[in-house]
């Protein structure tokens, strides 16, 4: 074998080590990139906005819809806990699953009060919005900066 040739092998071994290990380190940082996730969440944050459109009519009529939501909240929260290394979207799933904020608090005030004023529906579905595109952001990216805006965005509910 000329050295032309083992200098090729070896180069090719080296990039082959170092790619290897490159992955093995960001898999143990942090869950990879979940197709699933990413386009579930924005259907799901989809779903939330098309319900707070209907708020400014009585809760009764729209319990399904409602319902269907809170499902789907709630699958998606199931379906992130059974992955591992995923502490940080496993919360903020939990705070959308809850009835203390953002998603889970309007619902409660629009059953409360029986309808929405369409001013408060303005100012609320941004709010909303914004918890889903960092979700959506943090999926996209899964990378330290996305991570930390997630959990600030958490930590300062």
């Amino acid at each position: 074998m000329n050295s032309i040739t083992k200098t090729k092998k070896m180069r090719t071994l080296r990039v082959s080590l170092v790619t290897s290990i490159l992955a093995i380190i960001m898999a143990s940082c942090v869950s990879l990139y979940d197709h699933y996730t990413y386009t579930e969440t924005i259907e799901t944050k989809l779903q939330a906005l098309s319900v707070m459109d209907l708020s400014d009519e009585p809760y009764s009529e729209h319990e399904t819809e409602v319902m269907a939501l809170k499902n789907q909240i709630e699958k998606m929260l199931t379906y992130e806990k059974a992955k591992s290394k995923n502490a940080i979207t496993i919360k903020m799933w939990e705070v959308l699953h809850n009835d203390k904020n953002l998603i889970g608090s309007y619902i409660k005030l629009w059953k409360q009060k029986g309808t929405m004023n369409p001013v408060f529906i303005d100012e609320a579905k941004p709010q909303i919005a914004e918890a889903f595109d960092i979700l959506i952001q943090f999926e996209e990216k899964k990378d330290k900066k996305s991570e930390n805006i997630l959990a600030n965005f958490i930590n300062n509910l």
